[in-house]
């Protein structure tokens, strides 16, 4: 029984170890207050000193076009606006999609992962929350900001909220750190805004690109890109207007002695020379003719495979992103025709 009774001590010692870990840092309490009688010393009560409040915190509020540092990451909230609804996406009743158009740099020296469903949420004047939508996000045609960043690594996209249609007041919330603390807030002001992004950042550095047709070596992968094409489309599929379809024919082989995967939604893009990011789209994809790389890959198997994607059609500066690791770190930067 004892036995028993001391691994049972010993996991709820562990488990309230894990919740104060995932708490991050707290404040400790002080007492402001209490309404609890005095305790009876046997004399007559002396009158207690008046116990001043503490003066309130202010919070530290950010603007459109504001460069602000927090941790690893320097942001720059350009702009929002308002998304109409698509074939495919409307907001409920009584709502409206608003996309919040965002640049962000790495500055350290390591890799880091930006996730807009656990570090980024906006609010109204009451305090209501909301968080990144689903629906929101498919209005906007993609060109997210989340995955990896590399050291000095710039990246540049849009995120997508439905919040209430009378909503005022908005406000984009960004948390630098998921188990620990740290907010950045911005007012985005009463009417829709962009403003251009700064020509430099501080921590933005060059990142090492390759050419079309270079093997090129991520641990034990290699990845070529072979070429790249850009099909016009048919009488059922055409890109938006203003936009063309890219397709970037890539082989990947894996040297290693386990099984691997590949995924072309979470682990591939184009960034332009804004590093605006654009992600895999299905149409550009249907448009290659080909199939995507996407499944797992046998040790010492090589796979073939075309991924579409939709860019501005006056786009300069494409670079093909691979992210070799999506549970990890690695990033091939391949220049684009």
């Amino acid at each position: 029984m004892n036995k028993k009774r001391n691994i049972a001590s010993l996991l709820a010692l562990v488990v309230l170890l894990l919740v104060s870990l995932a708490c991050g840092s707290s404040t400790s309490p002080s007492l402001v207050a209490t309404s609890a009688p005095a305790a009876d010393s046997g004399s007559q009560p002396q009158e207690q000193p008046t116990q001043q409040a503490p003066a309130p915190v202010v919070q530290q509020n950010y603007k459109v076009g504001d460069v602000v540092a927090i941790g690893d990451n320097v942001l720059v909230v350009l702009g929002w606006e308002n998304v109409p609804a698509s074939d495919f996406s409307a907001p409920e009743a009584g709502k409206k999609f608003v996309a919040v158009e965002l640049l962000i740099v790495n500055k350290s020296q390591s890799a880091v992962s930006i996730s807009t469903l656990l570090q980024m949420s906006m609010k109204d004047d009451t305090g209501q929350k909301y968080d990144v939508d689903f629906m929101a996000s498919t209005a906007i045609g993609g060109g997210n900001v989340d995955g990896e960043l590399s050291a000095g690594e710039k990246v540049r996209g849009k995120v997508g909220f439905q919040v209430a249609e009378n909503a005022q007041g908005l406000q984009f919330v960004f948390d630098d750190s998921v188990f620990g603390t740290g907010k950045i807030f911005f007012d985005l002001g009463a009417e829709p805004v962009k403003v251009e992004p700064p020509a430099e950042l501080a921590g933005e550095t060059a990142q090492q690109t390759y050419n079309v047709g270079d093997v090129i070596a991520m641990g034990t992968t290699n990845i070529t890109v072979n070429e790249v094409l850009y099909p016009a489309g048919d009488q059922f599929n055409q890109p938006n207007a203003g936009f063309k379809f890219l397709v970037v024919d890539i082989t990947i082989e894996n040297l290693s002695a386990t099984a691997i995967s590949v995924s072309t939604l979470l682990q591939m893009s184009v960034k332009d020379s804004s590093s605006q990011k654009y992600d895999v789209d299905l149409m550009a994809s249907v448009a290659s003719g080909g199939t995507t790389p996407d499944g797992e890959l046998a040790p010492g198997e090589k796979l073939r495979g075309q991924v579409g994607f939709q860019v501005p059609a006056n786009a300069t500066g494409l670079v093909f992103v691979f992210d070799a690791d999506f549970w990890g770190s690695g990033k091939v930067f391949v220049t684009l025709p």
